[in-house]
């Protein structure tokens, strides 16, 4: 009975009604069918499973062996257990490698294929209906992987008698293991495709990264909102401001080029390739002088004379948007206009915007004999917590990602998972911006200047006596945010976002099944949060002790 007064009450109600769960899965094919949908369990998924945790292990026990050879003196008995068990794990899964490749490879080959761009990659077998690596490559991969676990093991041995090695060679080389292993543990946990649970993982990474890019800008939010104005910050930002909007003034005053639309609007209108969208949509929408405000079709050209060339040659054509100098005095003008082009438009208006906020900022701030840049940040954080993270998601997924790679010339395309993580740690950094806030706030002011009496610079008093007793008071909230932050990643699933909740409507739209992937995706959600919330209970617990 003491035992079960231990569990927290909402997983006891949980392994209650644990066998009913199982049971359900096990009677019902359709609830079978949507749970192996909703987790993303794959082909052969076993085999990849087995394999998963090997290496997993392996690297486990690696990782600790690094740990205990750093700090041997204060190590507990349990790691320096896990330490010498870690070189026979690694000889036993190179072995494992030469005479069964069969139980490692399975996972190293979905890993690999997964990695690869499926549509252009040239060592993937299109042939069959089954996209499949080349014979020659999994031999490629084998190989590999045989040598990687055998220097693995070797580096193990190597970092356990490291201690007869000088002191400063010895600290290089178990850092240096130190970071190796725990670098293969970050790609086994967050990188490596799960071909055995797709759809938990990406759940978790995305809940995961987002996290802690949330808690990085939350930090930073709160460490410009403690700026101090100084007796030249008002000159200072107030004379970059006025910079930013003279380049913006420079920009502007650039010369102007003029487009003529020829022929008539009874067709589509051909609009020359690299035309502003402000213009294109003037003429789409009939709002030039003579348009009638009537929705007029359009078609891309990819220069003026093709423009020109299609009024006679496709039938459907009957109109040009051409810059003058192009224009053929056979056809008749229509409106013309002139305007900026977008290579002065563009940066004209982006200095313009950081120049006027800029100088807002300034103002507010001498006014208020703030930071300007801490005005900003309380100004972001106001503002963030407005919006809906839904609104958030689609904004940064959609146009703001599309401006960016427009921007760049296509040179930064992220991907839907890499937009959505973006968003969300963007929504939620102006949360755990306020709970970091709260949590400094709560720090005696005395211990701020213990800090400057001992000669401690600002930096490191945060650092060594705020942070860490600011993160202990957090512990809760930053726990509720990770909770949060788990059950809005479904949301990520309007930018097709593979997750949990993507493939449960995904399974829902090709079964026509009612209620089973409803109910199986809200059953695996509510076991995700009641472990990850025991969790951090467990954690809140020991920072509880260590504060005593």
């Amino acid at each position: 009975m003491s035992r079960l007064s231990s569990i927290r009450p909402s997983n006891l109600v949980l392994l209650a009604a644990a066998p009913f769960i199982i049971y359900l899965f096990a009677t019902s094919s359709k609830y079978l069918r949507s749970l192996v949908a909703i987790l993303g369990i794959g082909n052969d998924a076993g085999p990849i499973f087995v394999g998963f945790l090997l290496v997993l292990a392996t690297a486990i026990l690696g990782y600790l062996c690094a740990r205990h050879t750093r700090f041997e003196a204060q190590a507990p008995a349990w790691l320096r257990i896990s330490a010498l068990a870690a070189f026979p794990a690694a000889v036993a899964l190179s072995i494992l490698a030469f005479v069964a490749p069969h139980v490692l490879m399975p996972f190293a080959e979905s890993v690999f294929f997964h990695a690869l761009s499926e549509n252009t990659s040239t060592l993937i077998d299109r042939t069959n209906q089954t996209w499949v690596l080349f014979p020659e490559v999994v031999a490629q991969i084998q190989s590999r992987l045989q040598f990687l676990l055998a220097v693995y093991a070797v580096i193990i041995a190597l970092c356990l008698i490291s201690g007869r090695l000088t002191k400063p060679l010895r600290g290089r080389v178990q850092l240096g293991f130190e970071i190796l292993t725990g670098a293969a543990l970050f790609y086994l946990m967050f990188m490596a495709h799960w071909q055995f649970a797709t759809g938990v993982a990406i759940t978790f990474r995305a809940a995961i990264f987002a996290y802690i890019f949330a808690a990085i800008l939350g930090l930073i939010w709160v460490g410009l909102q403690s700026f101090k104005p100084k007796a030249r910050t008002t000159m200072v930002y107030g004379a970059i401001s006025l910079a930013l909007l003279a380049v913006s003034t420079f920009f502007f005053m650039q010369p102007k080029v003029s487009y003529v639309l020829v022929g008539n609007t009874e067709g589509r209108i051909a609009i020359v390739r690299g035309t502003p969208q402000a213009q294109a949509d003037v003429i789409r929408f009939g709002e030039f002088e003579g348009g009638g405000d009537q929705q007029i079709r359009i078609r891309s050209a990819p220069d003026a004379a093709s423009a020109i060339e299609q009024i006679e040659t496709v039938d459907s054509v009957s109109g040009a948007f051409v810059p003058v100098e192009a224009h053929s005095q056979g056809y008749p003008v229509i409106w013309q206009t002139s305007f900026l082009p977008d290579k002065f438009r563009n940066p004209g208006l982006a200095f313009a915007v950081f120049g006027f906020l800029l100088l807002t900022l300034t103002v507010g701030g001498s006014q208020h004999k703030l930071h300007p840049l801490a005005v900003g940040a309380e100004f972001f954080v106001d503002t963030i917590r407005g919006i809906p993270m839904l609104v958030i998601i689609l904004y940064i997924g959609l146009p703001l990602a599309g401006a960016v790679k427009d921007a760049t010339g296509g040179g930064i395309d992220m991907t839907n998972m890499t937009r959505g993580i973006i968003a969300i740690s963007v929504g939620y950094s102006a949360y755990m911006a306020e709970i970091f806030r709260s949590g400094i706030e709560a720090i005696p002011k005395g211990q701020l200047e213990a800090g400057s009496s001992l000669g401690l610079s600002r930096w490191q008093t945060a650092r060594l006596i705020v942070l860490p007793q600011a993160l202990r008071i957090v512990t809760p909230p930053l726990g509720n945010e990770f909770i949060a932050m788990i059950k809005d990643t479904s949301l990520l699933s309007i930018l097709s976002v593979r997750d949990m909740t993507q493939r449960m409507r995904e399974f829902q739209a090709s079964s026509f099944l009612p209620f089973a992937p409803f109910n199986t995706a809200a059953i695996l959600y509510v076991v995700i949060t009641l472990g990850c919330a025991s969790f951090l209970k467990w954690i809140e617990r020991r920072t509880a002790k260590d504060t005593r």
